[in-house]
């Protein structure tokens, strides 16, 4: 059975860009107010509803 390569990108895509919106979110949660409120909403939900997401999902096997 062989294999399929990623580069370093497609691996670590996805977690590098959720974890600058868990940072915008966490900083904009201590630093802002009012507006600033509804964007570290908005950034730590999504998130969040990838992972509802991907943990709904049936998992995929190799060979079916």
């Amino acid at each position: 059975m062989k294999r399929e390569r990623h580069t370093m990108d497609e691996i670590f895509r996805w977690p590098l860009l959720l974890g600058g919106l868990i940072l915008v979110g966490l900083a904009s949660a201590l630093f802002g107010d009012d507006g600033w409120d509804a964007l570290s909403w908005a950034t730590l939900a999504i998130p969040l509803a990838v992972l509802g997401w991907k943990a709904s999902r049936r998992p995929h096997l190799p060979g079916s």
